[in-house]
């Protein structure tokens, strides 16, 4: 894996009614930089300097990339959304979280957006973000929906739970709503598939406290494992970018897959990978423990894809990506960690040991990170690392 050391690349604007700013000079969001310093406190540390007095955070606008400050760029739900959960993963439970009082800012702040939303299928009237252009135009509900789900089990407010409850139900009615019949959503951006991912991730989350369509969530997975195949990565979907693809269809697979491995033993599980054990006698046991066909055609399948893309994520070249890093790398790097954390702490933690280095060389002197291409945003970037880095914590 080879990360290129990324220069501060500059961030956008949504300066929806304004002319193209000119001349708008970056502004240090930390006056010092200390050795002592541990790097991804470094990183939080920035990203609670970038955060707007309204509680939320911005990626800024696809069209006005020559603004590098944070605080010159409109706030949307799915970058405040994506922020709060760093802060939430970095900084352990809410109670006791040291940024207990930004991730509230934040909560508020979704809440108001989506109270106040337009009838428009969407939890907001901004268009054009970076997010929205490069992943989907409903990456804010999926967004949204995982960070109300994280933080709604952490909540022992009456009112604030029927607030959150209310908001993460609107959610999953509008992601459920604009889902594809392929088991994608509609609207996709550059990358649609990282967009199905999210949205994926969302109700997989979201099923265990409130009523999701588990149709959605089978075709979404569904949808994410066809990108996989004995022939390698279908890519079409994914920008033509082979790891956004394969760490899509990882992360989606992840819970299928080790909901396999609890019903076969691992001599079953080594035979069959090395194909000493034929799919049919799989199968036909899972049959004799209570799964019907269907399912166990399909728990067999994403065990396979998420092997496939496990294997296909631990070669060098496609860690490529797109040549250099954005923030679509930057998520596929979370979704990789999450996958891995899912699979046991010894796997993450063998993942996370490998890439540290590569985060440290890739870090901005600020403690941010910035995309060289597509999500530039150092909001987004830094969000997506901090992620990746405490996923299995």
């Amino acid at each position: 894996m080879s990360l290129a050391v990324l220069a501060i690349a500059s961030s956008l604007a949504m300066l929806l009614t304004s002319p193209a700013p000119t001349n708008i000079q970056t502004i240090p969001l930390i006056s010092k930089e200390t050795d002592n310093v541990v790097w991804d406190q470094h990183a939080v540390n920035w990203l609670l300097e970038a955060q707007s007095p309204n509680g939320g955070w911005g990626a800024g606008s696809h069209s006005y990339q020559n603004v590098t400050d944070p605080h010159a760029v409109q706030t949307d739900p799915a970058t405040t959304a994506f922020a709060a959960m760093a802060l939430l993963k970095s900084g352990g439970p809410l109670k006791s979280n040291p940024y207990q009082k930004e991730i509230t800012n934040a909560l508020n702040r979704i809440l108001k957006d989506i109270d106040g939303r337009p009838d428009n299928g969407r939890i907001t009237s901004l268009t054009g973000t970076q997010p929205q252009v490069k992943l989907g135009i409903h990456i804010d509900a999926s967004m949204a929906l995982q960070f109300l789900t994280d933080i709604r089990e952490q909540i022992n407010d009456s009112v604030q739970e029927k607030e959150i409850d209310q908001a993460a139900e609107v959610c999953i009615h509008l992601i459920q709503g604009s889902q594809n019949a392929d088991g994608g959503w509609a609207g996709g951006g550059w990358a649609p598939v990282l967009q199905s991912a999210m949205a994926n991730n969302a109700l997989e989350g979201a099923q265990e406290r409130y009523v999701v369509d588990e149709k959605a969530i089978l075709n979404s997975r569904q949808y994410q494992a066809d990108n996989i195949s004995e022939t390698g990565v279908r890519s079409e979907d994914a920008a033509g970018v082979p790891l956004y693809a394969a760490a899509s269809a990882q992360r989606a697979t992840s819970a299928e897959a080790r909901e396999m491995e609890s019903l076969m033993t691992p001599g079953q599980l080594a035979g069959f990978s090395s194909g000493k054990i034929k799919k049919d006698e799989i199968i036909k046991d899972l049959e004799t423990k209570g799964v019907d066909r269907d399912n166990a055609e399909r728990l067999v399948k994403s065990y396979e894809v998420n092997q496939s893309s496990t294997k296909t994520l631990q070669s060098d070249d496609i860690w490529n990506g797109f040549g250099n890093n954005g923030g679509e790398e930057y998520l596929s790097y979370m979704m990789t960690s999450e996958a891995l954390a899912q699979q046991g702490k010894d796997a993450w933690l063998k993942w996370r040991q490998s890439i540290e280095p590569k985060f440290k060389q890739s870090q901005n002197p600020n403690g941010s990170w910035s995309g060289q291409h597509c999500i530039t945003s150092p909001v987004f970037c830094t969000a997506a690392i901090l992620q990746a880095w405490h996923a299995g914590l």
